[in-house]
């Protein structure tokens, strides 16, 4: 079951897991994330009004509590969730971030196709040979059903063909909410886990009030500890409490 988890996202870029969690799994998070949304969203009212369709940094928000912040880490720290990052980065991965990814306000903003790779001000020579080693792994946890995402299979290792290119930064007339012919929609469902590379060429469908939770995940490497923001791993005396090396 490893070799196939590892040689299917290898070859493809993401692994789609249904009914991977149990609702009772789900609950306990849930209120948490639910409370950080609601009250993340009435300080950052304008922001959302102008067209942020996520917020991130759970674990070092003002929002939650001490408890709070310590069943977020148990979370991510579960077994089942660590032998998949093993399994698919053997090396060495380090916690990055967690996300909460949920519809815009203006219900007719559109979508776009990205890498997440595009925002780190690289060349887009040097985008092509990181994506070749680099990995960085979203754990998508939907908290309810919702159309998903679409995702060009194969791109978190292959460079954009042409019209993807042009579709993806805005070029020849294109925009990136067009639709791209390789595109797979992955629709999701409560309980499910989608596992991408951020690197891949992908964009997020609105709609259905999406509420998803992300853990991102990579290389535990001196390039990407630069990007970490240690204020949301865990305290030593939290690390006791955790059964992980991914910290």
């Amino acid at each position: 079951m490893k070799n196939n988890i590892s040689q299917y996202y290898n070859d493809f870029g993401y692994i789609h897991s249904e009914n991977f969690f149990s609702d009772k799994e789900l609950q306990q998070i849930e209120v948490i994330l639910k409370k950080f949304h609601e009250n993340w969203l009435k300080a950052n009212e304008k922001d959302y009004q102008s067209g942020l369709i996520n917020s991130h940094s759970l674990t070092s928000s003002k929002f939650i509590s001490q408890e709070e912040r310590l069943e977020i880490f148990k979370f991510i720290a579960q077994d089942k969730i660590s032998k998949i990052i093993q399994t698919i980065i053997p090396e060495k991965a380090i916690f990055l971030n967690t996300q909460l990814f949920f519809d815009p306000f203006n219900k007719n903003q559109n979508n776009y196709w990205h890498r997440d790779i595009q925002y780190t001000g690289m060349s887009i020579d040097e985008q092509k040979e990181k994506i070749k080693t680099q990995n960085v792994l979203h754990f998508r946890i939907p908290l309810q059903s919702e159309l998903g995402i679409e995702l060009i299979p194969t791109t978190h290792k292959n460079w954009d063909i042409k019209e993807e290119e042009e579709t993806r930064l805005s070029m020849n007339g294109r925009k990136p909410s067009d639709n791209l012919q390789r595109g797979k929609i992955i629709s999701l469902d409560r309980g499910d886990l989608l596992i991408f590379s951020a690197n891949m060429i992908h964009r997020g469908l609105y709609g259905n009030n999406r509420f998803t939770f992300d853990i991102i995940f990579c290389d535990d490497t001196p390039e990407f500890r630069t990007f970490i923001d240690f204020k949301n791993h865990p305290t030593q005396k939290e690390l006791k409490s955790l059964n992980t090396r991914f910290f």
